[in-house]
This record gives structure tokens, sequence and C-alpha cells, in this order.
């Protein structure tokens, strides 16, 4: 059964390999350049004055989230030192669709920062009542705010005259303090893996915004090894052998230098050798545990989608597995068209090319799908190419374990009919 003893882990601090930890400036590897910027631009809250909004871009695991979060922290502690209130409203716009649920999501997460009652139902009033509620939260609780909106390229949401749904947001929360519905200081920043969303800004918003910079590169190898380094603490001493760091540090150098990967395969190195009862962490932890993360990581992604992204994963892994061409690759327009059967088959809501594309590329994000953008040649127009970094049927197989996709999986002879029309088609423009 269950067992209280410390001894038999070979963690002691194991916070220390958590992903979202905040941690102290001493343990920032290769980011002096940024943690400088980012902390001359927050600087002037500290003496009364409103900071720049910044973007903050760069690759997955790169840094963004961990310096602007270490910077907030230190403010929040020298503004209550000197009895002033900053607020730090931090939101993922991953999981969002809509301006309506990132207003609703800023609200819970002020409410439940200063411990008040959220004061408007998710659903069922206007977004314009839940800015409202926000801002009255902001005055009443705070002298000074910074929001910090990750991943803000994925918010997208329903297009009202071509304009997303972030632009939309990036102008109110811009421009609050000016119109004085936020009374005390406000700050924006964004962080985004793909800064070209700014292309699609409207002129008022990005006029609003008007960002300041910050890039943030991939790590390298060594620098990896330096991260992981500064978290060996989280183990107990010598539970390390001498292997360890530097082959977690070369499978993440693997994945673009994403150092988020590299300590979530630490710490699964070492969960691993606990659940093992070895007592201490080896090569062979490593590698187990990065097949693991290789394996469940599809798997785990895709119990999280929606069903219209499930669909489209669907439709687009449907090309690369039933392609009767030598190359698995699929272009957008094939996975749209083959998509949009689906969608006709299960009498389900048909999203846009544009959404089917977003959906798709934002699995790109995780590793799942890499994508290209190709050419038809002279009048011919452009398209996104998607290939599959696993086995697209096994995929197929994990994504009809929701029971709405079972009718298209007893269809294959006749999908794999509509793949290869649909491949024809496209082939022979």
């Amino acid at each position: 059964m269950l067992d209280d003893d410390e001894e038999a882990s070979v963690f002691v601090n194991r916070d220390l390999v958590e992903p979202d930890t905040i941690i102290d400036e001493e343990r920032i590897v290769g980011r002096d350049d940024q943690l400088k910027s980012v902390v001359s631009f927050l600087k002037p809250t500290l003496q009364g004055n409103r900071p720049p909004n910044m973007l903050l871009y760069g690759p997955a695991g790169t840094g963004k989230s961990l310096i602007i979060g270490a910077v907030t922290q230190q403010i929040i502690e020298l503004c209550q030192s000197k009895g002033e209130r900053f607020g730090v409203i931090n939101i993922n716009c991953h999981p969002i669709n809509t301006l309506d649920q990132a207003v609703y999501e800023l609200v819970q997460t002020v409410a439940k920062d200063v411990n008040a009652e959220i004061g408007v139902p998710e659903t069922g009033v206007s977004t314009k009542r839940k800015y409202r509620r926000l801002y009255k939260l902001i005055n009443e609780h705070y002298d000074s705010v910074i929001f910090i909106l990750d991943e803000i390229d994925l918010l997208v949401g329903r297009r009202a005259n071509n304009e997303p749904a972030y632009s939309k947001l990036l102008y109110q929360l811009s421009r609050a303090s000016n119109t004085n519905e936020i009374e005390g200081r406000v700050s924006v920043a964004a962080l985004t893996n793909d800064p070209k969303f700014m292309e699609d800004i409207d002129g008022r918003a990005e006029s609003s915004f008007n960002p300041r910079d910050v890039y943030f590169p991939d790590y390298d190898a060594t620098q990896l090894r330096e991260i992981l380094e500064n978290r060996r603490d989280a183990f107990r001493q010598d539970s390390l052998t001498s292997d360890v760091i530097p082959l977690v540090a070369a499978f993440a150098a693997q994945s673009h230098g994403d150092a988020r990967k590299a300590i979530d395969l630490f710490r699964g190195a070492g969960d691993l050798a606990d659940e093992w009862g070895d007592g201490k962490v080896t090569e062979r932890h490593v590698r187990e545990s990065q097949e693991e993360i290789d394996k469940d990581r599809s798997l785990k992604l895709v119990e999280g989608l929606t069903t219209q992204k499930k669909i489209s994963l669907y439709a687009t892994a449907a090309v690369a597995c039933y392609s009767n061409r030598s190359r698995s690759s699929v272009p957008s327009p094939v996975g749209f068209n083959v998509y949009r059967w689906i969608t006709d088959e299960l009498d389900a809501d048909q999203m846009t090319r544009e959404t089917y594309v977003k959906y798709v590329k934002e699995l790109a994000t995780y590793g799942l799908i890499s994508s290209s953008r190709k050419s038809r040649g002279r009048g011919g127009g452009m398209y996104m190419e998607f290939t599959f970094t696993g086995d697209p049927e096994a995929m197929m197989k994990r994504i009809v374990d929701d029971t709405r996709l079972e009718p298209i999986a007893n269809q294959e002879e006749l999908l794999q009919t509509v793949v290869n029309s649909q491949l024809r088609e496209f082939h022979n423009q």
C-alpha cells in the first residue's frame, strides 16, 4: 500500500523539476539578454510609471514563461514591501475558443487571486458585462497589473470583419488604462511561438498594443545540461549516475532545444526509478522514460481534443494512412475535403478551411505533425503540407475511442476510396 518513507524516493524537492515552478534568478541559464530586457521593461512599475507592452516570442520550451514569471514574482514581492498591490493575471489561450471565454477566464483568474466572487456567470451574459466585472475586480484589489497571455496566437475565435479574437482582446486590454476603465497602470505581455500572428492584427489594436519585442532562441545542448545541473538538487545526493544529465540534454536537444521537454524527461526518469524501487536514476530509466513520453504524448493529447479537432486530425491521418502514393504527406486541401466528407457522414458541424488548418497546425506545436508551406507553381497558389511524426493508423485507432466517430471507422473501404479520389483530383489540377 502507500509508503510515506521519503528515503525511498530519489527526490528531495520534486517541485524543482516541475516545468511550471517559478525558480530563482540564479537557476536561469542562457537567457541573460532576455532577462535584462524584461527587467528593464517592467522596472517602471516600481517607480510608479506604466511599463510598455511586450511580445515574447520563440519556439516552445525556450524560457518565455519562465522569464516573465520570475520577473513578475520579484515585482510582486518588491511592491508588497512598499505596501503596493501588483497583480499578475496569467492565462493560457490554447484551450480557449472565443473572446468571450478569454474574458471570463481573466475574471476567474483575478477572482481566485484576490479571493473574491467571480460575480458573472460563464454563459448567458454579454462579453461587455464580463469586461466590466474584470475591471471592477482589478480596480478594487490592484494598484497596477500585467496581463500575461500565453499562446496568444491560438485565440482566433469567431472572426468578425476578418479580425481574430486575439486582436480584439489585445486592443481592449492595452487601452483599458487610457480609457480609465482600469484606474491603475496596465501592461500586456503576449507570449507566442509564432510572431507572424501580428500580421493579422487590426490596425487599431496594433497601434494600441505597440509591444517591445523579446526573442527567445532554442537552447543548445550545453545550455540544456546547465539547466539540468541547476536542478540537480531536486534529487537526493548521489542518486544520479554520471550519464543521466548528458543523455537527457541530448534527447532534449533533438527536440529543438526544448527545456520543458528536458525537465519533463528528467522528472520522468526519477519517477521511473521510484516506481521500480531502484534508489538511483540511470541511463536505463532515461531511455525508458523517453520511450514512454514518445508513446504517451499523442495518446494524452488526443484524449483532450474537442470533437471538431478529433475529426480534423482523423481526416488528416486518414489521408496519410490510406494514400496509394509512396509519400504519406497530406496536402491541406485534400485533408480539408476529407474532413468535409466525414462531417457530412456524421451530420456534424463543419468548420471553414482556415479553422481546419489552424487545428492541424496546433498539433505541430506538440510534435505530432510537422507542417510546411508549399507552392503549386505559377498561378497555383500556396497550401500547407502535413506529415505525421508517428504512425497515423495508430492515431486513427485512438481517435475512434470517441464513440461519436465509430460510424466512420466502420466505413474504412469507402473512406479509402474518398481519400484517393481527392488525392487524384488535387494532383491532376
